[in-house]
């Protein structure tokens, strides 16, 4: 990883005058390159080829703290390519080099020499968050009313209500909450309703005696036993059947419960946290999750902001994934450049907090200094964002054709706008289904609805699934 670069200029290192002139026609005349037949301390060259053929590779471990080296080779096959990048070379280029490849890497290498000489975020040694929960650190007035929450309820022994968009850390509320409760000491007990099926998640939940189904050889405890005297966090609360909700309602409301294949009641002490990422109160209306169970766990409600009402907080968020994950990589990230922060707060972030950890995991994994720049992004965001903008733009043109077909023929129709409705929601149900590999949860989760409800509207529409 290079510690400190010295300029943008450029060099190589090479016996052969054939291999200069091919770089050079290749770069143009803008940029100039000063060739140096073996290694000497005295380059000053911010970027530098490396012809290993000629010179060998051993020279890159004497480079790479204060150079971008670039190994150039002739000799095909994975040899250099993985030697090379995994003793700190920024790229390996075989000849004969494409143009566009050995262009782009140069321009990156000085662009990310140009980016790290502006403005920088130095990340101090120390950061709030790097010990705790990162998700929930930030001075954004609605995390703050969020945390203030935390403290209040935690010691509070009642069910507590968590909501929010995927991706925003519901589970690590949770945690927060039960960390600060009487109950500390005791079980915390993670269960996720939605990957879990209806079939086993009963066994899960309350536990079955021997013989109970088949496969049921032993015995086993439940997840509310495991969490007696602690606290059990349900997540994805939504995905739960009607049938099991009925039973958990009476966990709520007696503390009791039967194992699966026993008439016997087991008294248990839990505290409940549930979480979802789907509107409770409209699949009450919709006779999809019961009523009485929502007033039940929904005491208190604590609603997770997405990551876009809170971008305030992108930077301290990114200094704290960093540090974390950067000991983790066994890397010295120090700070990132100011563009790096500007393109993190540019994005949408669909996927939240989690989206922005994951990309951060990435940037650090990949970065050829001590401090993150936009390079380390771009492909990522710049590229999700134009997909997306072209999936909308063509979606729209989609919709707009579909409109004035309708328009068009409509002459009498007593039934157009509910018949054009119902075409546009089959189309997006099955262009949901398809990019998620016809997975049903997954589909539910991206259009924000229930499965329950995505299993309706499929029998509705008569969409059709893959034989495979």
């Amino acid at each position: 990883m290079v510690k400190k670069l010295s300029n943008s200029k450029i060099a190589l290192i090479s016996k052969k005058q054939k291999l200069y002139n091919e770089i050079q026609n290749l770069v143009g005349s803008e940029i100039n390159i000063t060739v140096f037949d073996d290694y000497t301390s005295k380059i000053d060259a911010g970027v530098i080829f490396l012809d290993v053929d000629t010179v060998g590779i051993n020279h890159l471990y004497k480079l790479k703290d204060d150079h971008f080296v670039i190994v150039v080779t002739s000799q095909k096959g994975s040899r250099y390519l993985i030697e090379s990048m995994t003793f700190g070379a920024f790229d390996c280029l075989i000849s004969p080099f494409d143009k566009e490849q050995l262009n782009d890497t140069v321009k990156r290498a000085i662009g990310i020499q140009t980016e790290l000489r502006g403005k920088k975020v130095e990340f101090p040694g120390d950061i709030e968050g790097s010990s705790i929960t990162c998700a929930i650190v930030g001075d954004s007035p609605v995390l703050q009313e969020v945390c203030k929450t935390i403290g209040q309820v935690g010691r509070v022994d009642v069910p507590v209500l968590i909501t929010g968009h995927s991706g925003t850390g519901k589970d690590l509320v949770a945690e927060s909450i039960w960390k600060v409760s009487k109950r500390w000491e005791k079980p915390f007990v993670i269960i996720n309703c939605a990957a879990i099926p209806d079939t086993l998640l009963e066994a899960e939940l309350f536990g079955h005696e021997k013989g109970a189904f088949t496969g049921a050889e032993t015995s086993r405890k439940g997840k509310f036993e495991e969490a007696n005297d602690g606290t059990i966090f349900l997540d994805e609360i939504g995905d739960m059947s009607l049938s099991l909700q009925a039973k958990l309602l009476r966990v709520l409301q007696n503390q009791t419960f039967q194992k699966l294949g026993s008439n016997k009641e087991m008294e248990v002490n839990v505290r409940v946290i549930a979480a979802t990422n789907q509107n409770l109160p409209e699949l009450v209306e919709q006779n999809i999750f019961r009523g009485d169970l929502y007033y039940r766990l929904n005491v208190v409600e604590i609603n997770l902001p997405s990551l876009n009402e809170r971008k305030e907080d992108i930077p301290l968020l990114t200094q704290c994934f960093a540090r974390r994950h950067s000991t983790q990589a066994g890397k010295d990230i120090r700070g990132c450049s100011k563009k790096y922060i500007e393109k993190l707060i540019e994005y949408d972030w669909p996927g939240n907090i989690r989206e922005l950890e994951n990309t951060i995991r990435k940037s650090i994994a990949l970065s050829k200094t001590n401090y993150l720049t936009s390079y380390d992004l771009i492909s990522k965001l710049d590229n999700r964002n134009k997909v997306k903008d072209d999936i909308l733009t063509q979606k729209s043109d989609d919709i707009q054709t579909l409109v004035t077909t309708k328009l068009q023929s409509s002459e009498g129709s007593k039934n157009l706008y509910s018949d054009t409705i119902k075409e546009i929601e089959k189309s997006l149900i099955q262009q949901a289904l398809s990019q998620t590999k016809w997975n049903r949860s997954k589909a539910a989760r991206m259009l924000g609805i229930n499965r329950i409800t995505l299993r309706r509207k499929v029998e509705e529409f008569d969409i059709s699934f893959p034989n495979n």
